[in-house]
């Protein structure tokens, strides 16, 4: 959500203009129902849920920000437009005096319009001058309706031991197949201190899915920061005359532009090249430079931006992720593009791990360096691919000979562990079994 990242806030309204995305309106006996359903399940909505009629937050999420260890960034969805939405938040204690204590943050409203024509708002605030590796407590709403008290942990401030887990293309049977990954990623790496996910988190960009998306992944987006970029299902479709375009094969039509939804849904980072606010950005943790780059378009432009990220960077570690692969492993895929674009900049400046997805299953390089395996003890680069939702493709050897791991027809997560000089990265299946892991040392 662009325009939530400042320190100080004041109310005001943006109309998007651009996609219309969305779903039918619920009967009234079911918006019913589904509403005394939310009440009790916190901020986990039913599939496809619309905002509450009674006003109460959903769709909450926690996003990175360019400085973890001291801000946060929030988003929910309500109905109405309330002049008081706020988010409260408080050093975390074991006892219920911190309410007393709660700072207020105004909140910023977005007005957006689903592919149905229908009006929907969400609201967003940073929270910032935090205290590193403190504990928070918060809440979102306003007097009345507000969410239940979530926790949440700052980063630390200088290098020290940091775990995250990154996700490939969940895209498909969100609620049904997806659940399960999120949930046994929470349980095998409690101690995330963010997830990171490297594009296609819906299949199509329409209101109905970003719901499943946000029941799928249910407390868990309020509880940790999300690092995202988009893949090709995350793009806007193609309109004309309010409808949106079928190409012959009735397949419908997606530009190269953001879908607005994930602008309203999301308050990520604007620090990327100019027209990639929220889709290319960069932020650093713990002795790590992250960068997340949008791969649908313009990619000689961020390689320029990459370059100069990378240019000027204290961190013993740099992890780069965007969602076409260099060395495609799906469906006789070969995605040259962003290989042809960044592969010069990622070796120049010693890249220590690329993660992408798109291609439905799963490969992980050995370090290479212009396209070859590296001598042992020799530094390069590594690359995986992953998938964590239900659509696999058949494994595609055109790389073989630069893999270390291959695999295909299972959801995954991986839990990337960075402590000093050592990176031990492993990757799980959705029933917890490990089918790969390596580790670097710097």
């Amino acid at each position: 959500m662009i325009g939530g990242s400042a320190a100080v806030f004041t109310n005001f309204e943006r109309m998007h203009e651009g996609d219309r995305m969305g779903y039918a309106l619920q009967s009234p006996m079911r918006r019913t129902l589904i509403a005394a359903v939310m009440v009790l399940a916190g901020t986990a909505s039913a599939p496809g849920q619309d905002a509450a009629p009674t006003g109460v937050p959903q769709r909450i999420v926690m996003n990175i920000t360019t400085s973890p260890a001291t801000s946060v960034a929030l988003t929910w969805r309500m109905t109405g437009t309330h002049a008081d939405a706020v988010v409260q938040y408080a050093v975390a204690e074991g006892g219920t005096s911190f309410v007393e204590r709660a700072t207020p943050v105004a909140a910023v409203l977005e007005r957006s319009v689903t592919e149905k024509g229908r009006e929907v708002l969400h609201y967003s605030a940073t929270l910032t001058a935090l205290t590193p590796a403190m504990r928070y407590a918060y809440r979102v709403g306003r007097e009345g309706a507000w969410s239940e008290w979530t926790q949440f942990t700052t980063t630390a401030a200088a290098e020290s031991p940091l775990t995250f887990v990154w996700f490939g293309d969940p895209q498909d049977d969100l609620v049904s197949l997806c659940t399960r990954v999120f949930r046994e990623a929470f349980r095998v790496a409690p101690d995330a201190a963010f997830w990171l996910f490297s594009g296609d988190l819906t299949s199509d960009a329409e209101d109905r899915q970003y719901g499943d998306l946000f029941t799928a992944t249910g407390p868990m987006f309020g509880m940790l920061p999300m690092a995202m970029t988009p893949g090709n299902h995350d793009m806007a479709f193609l309109m004309k005359d309010g409808e949106i375009v079928k190409n012959e094969k009735g397949k419908k039509e997606r530009t190269k532009t953001i879908s607005p939804l994930w602008r309203a849904h999301y308050t990520l980072p604007q620090n990327g090249p100019a027209g990639f606010e929220e889709t290319s950005y960069t932020f650093d943790a713990q002795g790590i430079r992250f960068v997340l780059i949008n791969s649908n378009d313009r990619l000689p432009e961020q390689a320029a931006w990459l370059d100069r990220v990378l240019t000027v960077n204290p961190n013993r570690w740099t992890i780069v992720a965007f969602h076409h692969p260099f060395y495609s492993s799906g469906r006789e895929r070969d995605d040259r593009d962003t290989r042809e674009a960044f592969q010069a900049v990622i070796e120049r400046h010693r890249v220590d791990l690329v993660l992408a997805g798109h291609d439905h299953t799963y490969a992980r390089s050995h370090p290479l360096r212009a396209d070859a395996v590296v001598p042992p003890g020799e530094r390069g680069t590594v690359y995986a691919n992953s998938v964590s939702g239900p659509k696999f493709y058949v494994y595609t050897p055109t790389y073989r000979h630069l893999m270390a791991k291959t695999a295909e027809n299972a959801q995954l997560f991986q839990v990337i562990r960075v402590d000093g000089p050592r990176l031990d990265y492993k990757a799980f299946t959705a029933a917890g079994a490990l089918v790969d892991s390596f580790s670097l040392e710097r």
